[in-house]
């Protein structure tokens, strides 16, 4: 476990109550705990914007509607008690541009772990992918999690 302060890591993972983002919350608590790092987990929660004239919101491209009575203190109490995590992992809510909110808060993390999803070439044009817009800009590695893969590898796996 890593004890020293000066080489704590600082892991941030997206989350937008997917089953995607819950794997990507799961791989990151799970690496946090075997080798003493701190995880902070960023829910970005979009603002809705209104059609003049209208009481129609819009779906901005890229983002995909959070799940209506998602508790992200609760998945992450829930994943810790089932993975028996003894770490402290902070939530935080925001509400803006999911791309924008996460690339400024990993400017200060040593690494962004996202959920990723299977979607085929037309998901990926009508709703975007906030995972590539972060690949392409964030200023720390980032590793995607896919609810697939993610039990083939860990870098903590013996």
């Amino acid at each position: 476990m890593n004890t020293n302060p000066d080489t704590t890591r600082h892991l941030l993972v997206g989350a937008d109550g997917s089953a995607e983002s819950e794997e990507a919350i799961r791989w990151a608590i799970t690496e946090a705990t075997a080798v003493g790092d701190k995880v902070e987990v960023l829910m970005v929660l979009p603002r809705e914007e209104l059609l003049p004239g209208t009481s129609f919101a819009l779906q901005p491209h890229g983002r995909v509607p959070v799940r209506k009575n998602y508790s992200l203190d609760d998945a992450v109490a829930r994943i810790q008690s089932e993975l028996h995590a003894d770490i402290e992992v902070k939530t935080l809510l925001r509400q803006g541009n999911p791309t924008s909110e996460l690339l400024a808060a990993a400017r200060d993390a040593d690494l962004l772990v996202l959920g990723t999803g299977r979607k085929s070439a037309v998901g990926r044009l009508v709703f975007g992918s906030v995972s590539t817009a972060c690949i392409r800009h964030a200023t720390c590695p980032v590793a995607l999690v896919s609810t697939q893969a993610v039990h083939r590898f860990s870098p903590t796996a013996s």
